[in-house]
């Protein structure tokens, strides 16, 4: 562990754990989204993990992180599913990185640079079936015709994405993917047949199988939290990342005494304050000032007065034995208890997803493997 007295733990048997339960779900082939430093969790140990499952392709949403997992592991197929620039086309080729293609241009720019080189680039086509984000339209279809004529080029696979697969209501996924088939049919009775077709993320993958085709995109299930409060609650999956500190200082405070900037709290009893060394800057979100919760003792403690950007303080008064140095878990189980990244989303209005990608680089990363 670093020189601070706060960490995330990431435990890698969970994450294989959840990678099986997950994959009995389909029979597609599995591409773990590890964008985002594979949320929060660490790219590089959570690949090597993944590929000893078995998995042998990976998405991230930027080519840096692309790059950052080639550096590693050379011989992995990585896709980026966001987008890339034109000015990186020599860069994708040389390096066998996937690109998410949704503009002409883009097509244009990769099969000159692998003309270049004197090789074929392998691309996936993006489209758009009710997500408005990136990706070409039913209007667009003279233009994958002129990409997939473009030479050196291999259209390798075609995708889109749901905006609802993580509601009850399916319908308006099921109208997406009734888009996305009929644009593939349409392409293949023009002779365009493209052998990877893609659009189930976690929440379709464990609830929507006629939406599997030849490849499915696992993303935060892996990570062991519930795409929604919809979905994905019978599953069993365990979250793979806690966060822990310890208590740098207890002191007592009389009635009326503030804590904090902005007095937002007062005592209005005698209390017993303890302070931790982290704060927003390490992703604790101050929103969860006078709200958010931590376990000390396997006991919940609230969080007093507004969290600072390095410490935060939290009532302990009613928790006996509390000294300096104790464990303070932020976010996993002490005891009986446990605080979810889901529990703490739902405190501040927000998804688990931020909270984990939130968790700062300054938070040094514990890994364990208890096989």
């Amino acid at each position: 562990m670093g020189l601070r007295q706060v960490w995330a733990e990431v435990n890698l048997q969970t994450l294989k754990d959840n990678y099986f339960k997950l994959q009995a779900y389909t029979q597609s082939q599995i591409m773990p989204i590890v964008k985002a430093d594979a949320y929060g969790h660490g790219v590089i140990p959570v690949v090597e993990t993944l590929m000893a499952c078995g998995a042998e392709r990976f998405g991230v949403a930027l080519l840096e992180e692309a790059l950052e997992i080639k550096a590693v592991f050379p011989e992995l197929t990585v896709m980026v599913i966001g987008a890339t620039e034109l000015k990186n086309s020599d860069t994708l080729v040389k390096e066998e990185i996937i690109p998410t293609i949704f503009q002409l241009p883009q097509a244009q720019a990769l099969s000159a640079a692998a003309a270049k080189q004197n090789r074929t680039a392998r691309l996936h086509l993006k489209i758009d079936t009710g997500m408005s984000r990136i990706g070409f339209r039913e209007t667009d279809f003279k233009d994958i015709l002129k990409i997939a004529a473009l030479p050196n080029l291999f259209v390798e696979g075609i995708f889109t994405h749901f905006a609802t697969s993580d509601q009850r209501d399916l319908s308006f996924a099921r109208e997406q993917l009734k888009r996305f088939q009929g644009l593939c049919d349409k392409l293949k009775q023009v002779g365009l047949s493209i052998p990877i077709r893609h659009a189930a993320n976690s929440a379709a993958i464990i609830q929507f199988p006629e939406s599997h085709f030849e490849l499915v995109r696992l993303g935060i299930s892996l990570y062991g939290l519930t795409p929604s409060s919809q979905v994905g609650g019978n599953v069993g999956l365990e979250p793979v990342m806690s966060w822990k500190t310890k208590i740098s200082h207890v002191k007592g405070i009389e009635t009326g005494v503030s804590v904090s900037y902005g007095r937002t709290f007062q005592a209005a009893y005698p209390t017993r304050v303890a302070t931790i060394p982290v704060g927003y800057a390490d992703g604790l979100r101050r929103a969860l000032s006078n709200q958010g919760e931590m376990l000390i003792h396997g006991r919940r403690s609230t969080i007093i007065g507004r969290i600072c950007m390095d410490q935060t303080m939290l009532e302990v008064t009613k928790i006996s034995e509390v000294h300096v140095g104790d464990v303070v878990t932020i976010l996993g189980k002490d005891g009986y208890d446990q605080i979810t990244a889901t529990e703490m989303a739902e405190w501040i209005g927000t998804i688990s997803y931020e909270v984990v990608c939130g968790i700062s680089k300054r938070v040094p990363r514990l890994y364990l493997d208890p096989t």
